[in-house]
């Protein structure tokens, strides 16, 4: 029996070095490796059949790793750093290196993939500079325009002119903000179960949204077209949906064309499907991902002019998100643009 307990025991040891999602190696002395499991295979991209016994510097071909790796046995003591790793996308990972037991033994180095949480980083980074920038554009103009009015013998006419600008930057200030806090408000909680889903009909949620454009798609000359069963039910936050419907229907008046008509029509297949059509200057296809997120803008001075905060489709993918479903958008030259929403029966 007392044969057989090593053998047990070193099958146990495999399989948890196995299971983990950290890389683990073991390097001596002489720079060959005693030991790796299978996410440090795959993560410094190793191929060969039998690693064990090899040369690193053989087996690995990322430059900063092995710089890592003589650094820490030059020093003979603990060292974490973060490297890149460059692949078909940079991955990133915090080293630790430690020293075997036995010192002479060799470096035990434990790998930990950190590249979503430096995308996360990078996202935050990003959306800082954008909301700095979104911000700080309509309240230099407010500033300008209230310091020229303060002058003396302006002409009425400019006074007044100033004024109304002031204005509709503090409106569009006033805008980005609500929809920063809707944002923040969806983000806060869409991983929590405090939206309550209730089954209600649909209809009241689209006539809602219609109303809220209605000023909107009147000075435009855009009729809005409903074909939706009265009797078609949907489990949502009445509000959300709502809003989610408005930013929809407000971007089809926004930048499609005028004297046209809009349409909401529903259909029932797998789950429920919404679909918001309008005629207009089509979306080339390679913006069709990026015009969900947070202040992208195709054209950033027609989209401005319209009085686009560049947050409507990113609020409307996260609601969608939270009622569980998904948001695409279709369009062409002949066609239009449509985007449809699915949502579970």
């Amino acid at each position: 029996m007392s044969e057989k307990r090593p053998n047990k025991y070193l099958l146990k040891r495999d399989a948890i070095l196995s299971s983990m999602t950290e890389g683990v190696l073991a390097v001596d002395h002489q720079r060959k490796l005693l030991m790796i499991n299978d996410s440090a295979l795959s993560y410094l991209d190793i191929n060969h059949d039998s690693p064990v016994g090899q040369s690193v510097s053989n087996l690995i071909l990322d430059s900063g790793f092995l710089s890592f790796l003589n650094e820490l046995l030059e020093r003979n003591e603990p060292l974490k750093q973060e490297i890149r790793i460059k692949k078909n996308k940079d991955r990133f990972f915090l080293v630790n290196g430690t020293l075997l037991q036995e010192s002479e033994s060799g470096v035990l180095v434990v790998m930990s993939d950190i590249t979503k949480l430096k995308q996360l980083e990078k996202i935050r980074q990003d959306f800082v500079a954008n909301v700095s920038h979104e911000l700080k554009t309509p309240i230099t103009s407010i500033v300008g325009f209230l310091e020229t009015v303060t002058q003396d013998n302006i002409p009425e006419e400019k006074y007044q002119s100033f004024i109304q600008k002031s204005l509709k930057h503090s409106n569009r200030l006033n805008a980005i903000i609500d929809d920063l806090l809707w944002l923040s408000k969806i983000e806060s909680q869409e991983d929590s179960e405090n939206f309550d889903l209730i089954s209600q009909p649909l209809l009241p949620i689209i006539n809602g949204a219609v109303d809220d454009v209605k000023t909107m798609a009147e000075q435009n000359n855009n009729s809005i077209e409903i074909s939706c069963d009265a009797s078609i039910q949907v489990k949502a936050d009445f509000q959300l949906l709502r809003e989610a419907f408005t930013n929809l229907l407000g971007n089809a008046v926004k930048y499609g064309d005028p004297s046209t008509p809009i349409s909401v029509r529903t259909e029932i297949q797998n789950g429920l499907t919404i679909h918001f059509h309008n005629q207009g200057e089509p979306i080339p296809e390679k913006y069709k991902d990026r015009i969900f997120h947070r202040f992208y803008r195709m054209d950033k001075s027609r989209s401005r002019e319209a009085g686009g905060t560049g947050l409507g489709l990113a609020i409307v993918k996260h609601i969608v998100f939270v009622h569980g479903g998904e948001i695409s958008v279709e369009s062409s030259e002949a066609n239009g643009t449509r985007f449809t929403m699915t949502l579970p029966k």
